[in-house]
């Protein structure tokens, strides 16, 4: 979970984020006012003056009121002036910014409260901006002091989009939590194989944190549409380069899904026979007669003509005896039958019987048929002990055909 979680705020990082005050409009329409390279506040355009070319006004303005020698009265109320263009920050005499109606309405705030808070803003910035230049290690200080005010101040305001997104990961958490326990029900009552069972189960917990991620990162203020455009196009590189791996992870979900053979079932893919120790998502894991383990990607898997051993619960096996044209055909014909269907292991459905294969110029071929359990030990176990019961029989035949000409 938390590996996949890791993967998409890895990913994240390739999207714009989207800042708490950041302006709805395009970001031509606002320039940043600034003091020592502080941000203090955006301003927008002004009739035909453009926001770049306002905030440089105003920005030029300061950098003069710090260049001053003359003291800066602290700024008070007093300090903005009503006027028909709006109101009028004064500092030290200086007309350095005129709030706008239009200033106010974007700022949703009264015009002349937001020039208070305004021209406080540019008073203490020049203030101590002057201070900085006279006496640097108070400078540092203040400097020191600006950074703890404004990491304070970010530290607060991305408060509620913290708990909103610790929130958000407590519920995605037990619902995915929730997701896998339906999903494993739903799978057992269905009788699903266990590699699918555990498949199923993976996507729903899967899926629903891959929503959940995508809400807790919208939550602490990445743009979901970015997100997941960036998650596209990453999909999309990562698919091409690993095209192989994907197709092997394909071919066993559709191995999974399609149930052609399960765990225990014993086949044959390519040249490799065994018994089916795990299927995974990646590879096939095949546990061969003489215990050794073979690990076949999915891809070759799918592709590869199959043969199941088990897939019926009884398997048909057969073997040739050649007798010489002397012996009495029929009586081998019901000697061998007699043979096999008197070996344990042996079913009675379908009824085993002997029949002739071919006639050579040194013997009659028999063929005996009959079938077993599919599993691979009975095929070889039963089998070989019909032989023996078949050898077996036609000694004592031999022997007592002899005893008689005796």
């Amino acid at each position: 979970m938390f590996r996949f979680l890791a993967f998409l705020l890895v990913v994240s990082l390739c999207a714009p984020l989207r800042a708490q005050n950041a302006p709805s409009a395009p970001s031509l329409e606002v320039a940043a006012v600034q003091v020592e390279n502080r941000r203090l506040f955006d301003v927008g355009a002004s009739g035909t003056t453009s926001a770049i070319q306002r905030a440089a006004r105003i920005n030029r303005r300061l950098g003069n009121l710090i260049e001053r020698e003359a003291d800066l009265p602290v700024f008070s109320p007093e300090n903005v002036k009503s006027t028909s263009s709006g109101e009028v920050i004064e500092l030290g005499g200086v007309a350095v910014l005129t709030v706008s109606a239009r200033d106010a309405e974007d700022a949703g705030q009264n015009a002349r409260e937001l020039a208070l808070v305004q021209g406080a803003q540019l008073s203490r910035a020049v203030i101590q901006a002057r201070a900085s230049r006279q006496n640097p290690l108070r400078g540092a200080g203040i400097l020191i002091a600006n950074s703890l005010r404004d990491l304070i101040a970010s530290f607060f305001g991305w408060l509620p989009r913290v708990f909103a997104a610790v929130l958000l990961f407590g519920v995605f958490f037990l619902s995915a939590k929730i997701a896998r326990l339906v999903a494993r029900k739903t799978t057992v009552r269905l009788g699903f194989d266990p590699n699918l069972r555990a498949l199923v189960m993976a996507l729903a917990f899967y899926a629903v944190w891959f929503v959940g991620a995508l809400a807790i990162l919208s939550a602490l203020g990445l743009d979901s549409s970015s997100l997941a455009a960036a998650v596209g196009v990453s999909g999309f590189v990562l698919g091409f380069a690993f095209k192989d791996i994907l197709s092997h992870f394909l071919a066993g979900i559709l191995l999974l899904i399609s149930g052609k053979f399960r765990i225990g079932d014993q086949i044959v893919v390519r040249e490799f026979e065994g018994t089916v120790e795990r299927i995974e998502l990646r590879a096939l894991e095949l546990r061969t007669y003489d215990n050794r383990l073979v690990i076949i990607p999915n891809g070759d898997v799918f592709s590869a003509p199959i043969t199941s051993n088990t897939d019926s619960p009884h398997r048909r096996r057969s073997f040739l005896v050649p007798i010489p044209h002397q012996y009495d055909i029929e009586a081998a014909l019901r000697l061998m039958e007699e043979a096999v269907k008197q070996t344990l292991g042996v079913l009675e459905t379908p009824a085993p019987d002997v029949v002739i294969e071919d006639i050579t110029r040194e013997s009659v071929l028999l063929r005996a048929r009959f079938s077993t359990n599919s599993t691979r030990s009975d095929y070889v176990l039963v089998g070989s002990e019909c032989m023996k019961n078949v050898k077996l029989a036609f000694a004592r035949a031999l022997e007592q055909l002899h005893r008689d000409s005796e």
